[in-house]
């Protein structure tokens, strides 16, 4: 099943600040993904604003990904031009999700729809992989929802949705008193609009929302090998060095497993020898790591073979994603010599944004800010362990 944030914010056109800023705001809180709502605004607003958004997203690798709320003419518009979103949210009413995939460019995005009631929950479109549930109450950012279906009719859809493979997406109404009962029932992610734009540390209600998510459906169980990846800087290795202390485990920096083996460090492996060598060392390494239960972290570009990712799937190893703004990792890494994938910003970017679609397919740990030992210490305490 999709992996989606414990939040789920969507831009609101009636705020005095433009939704391309609401957007570059949102993930620089931390958010990774975020959905671009224009109803109030003609096409060709619509249209600039996405624009300017998705550019905006591209140079900072990726970050956040977006979603189209029902303008597929706009997604198709955004791929055309070498922007292609994240997804595609179609309504009831919109162009169905399976002649959406039919289009030019849309083969791959993510595509969701909302729905309402039971006949909606058993027979969503097989081309959605995701699908908003509710309304939960009524609302003032949709006047045309329809009648609210409350804590049991949310139960009842993403049970359905779940055995489908769907991922359920809580939406109307909701605010964070909703989010521990909402995750209970089985949502996976809570899609927010006032909630969000209303508060003075969105930070703060995405934190509290990971945390309840956590509780309430822990992503490790007690003894499970864990698998960190994410991009060059962000902080896999002190991280799982702290786990790994927390939770009786070794601990293995995969990097440096490599730089064992090859008998000189990472930069030295890729100057002399290419990267062709070093991935071909990385799988070697990696595939006998997950033998044993360890709190392994994952070279950046790792995750992207195949081989890898079965061998961990093999294991049960649990995989997550530390999800952290590249901007803020790039500010961090930026020139060091021991990491030759972070010389020069425009590669370093890229390869970002090339790889977060693979990361995003792992359990998601978004550090918020917080340290590595506050991280490790509220990931264990939540998940029971």
């Amino acid at each position: 099943m999709l992996n989606l944030p414990p939040l789920y914010p969507i831009t609101d056109a009636r705020l005095d600040i433009s939704l391309p800023e609401q957007i570059r705001k949102l993930g620089a809180t931390g958010f990774p993904l975020v959905q671009f709502r224009a109803k109030e605004l003609d096409a060709k607003a619509q249209w600039e604003a996405l624009r300017q958004a998705l550019i905006a997203s591209r140079e900072n690798g990726g970050w956040p990904a977006i979603c189209v709320n029902d303008r597929a003419d706009l997604a198709l518009l955004a791929t055309g031009e070498g922007l292609s979103p994240w997804g595609l949210h179609l309504g009831q009413a919109d162009l169905p999700p399976g002649e959406a995939r039919k289009l030019p460019g849309l083969e791959a995005l993510h595509i969701g729809t909302s729905t309402h009631g039971v006949e909606e929950w058993h027979y969503v479109d097989q081309a959605c992989d995701h699908a908003g549930v509710g309304p939960f109450r009524a609302t003032q950012t949709k006047g045309d929802h329809a009648a609210p279906i409350g804590l049991e009719g949310l139960r009842q859809g993403c049970s359905i949705l779940r055995r489908r493979g769907l991922a359920p997406i809580a939406i109307g109404g909701l605010t964070m008193e909703d989010a521990s009962a909402c995750y209970e029932a089985g949502a996976e992610s809570l899609a927010m609009v006032g909630e969000i734009a209303r508060s003075e540390n969105p930070r703060e209600l995405l934190w509290e929302a990971q945390a309840m998510r956590w509780q309430t459906r822990p992503v490790l169980r007690k003894g499970q090998g864990i698998a960190l990846v994410g991009g060059s800087g962000c902080g896999k290795s002190t991280l799982a060095k702290v786990l790994a202390k927390r939770l009786g485990l070794l601990a293995r920096d995969l990097d440096e497993v490599i730089a064992e083996r090859a008998g000189k460090p990472i930069p030295r492996i890729f100057a002399e020898d290419g990267e062709p060598v070093f991935r071909r060392l990385e799988a070697e390494a990696t595939n006998k790591a997950f033998e044993t239960p360890a709190v392994l972290a994952l070279g950046g570009g790792a995750w992207e073979n195949e081989l890898i990712r079965n061998a961990a799937r093999t294991a049960d190893y649990a995989v997550l994603w530390i999800a952290e703004d590249p901007g803020r990792v790039w500010k961090r890494v930026a020139l060091d010599p021991n990491r030759p994938l972070a010389q020069d910003p425009q590669t370093f970017f890229q390869r970002w944004r090339n790889r977060m679609p693979r990361w995003m397919e792992a359990s998601m740990i978004l550090p918020l800010g917080r340290g590595c030992r506050e991280l490790a210490d509220a990931f264990i305490a939540c998940n029971g362990l």
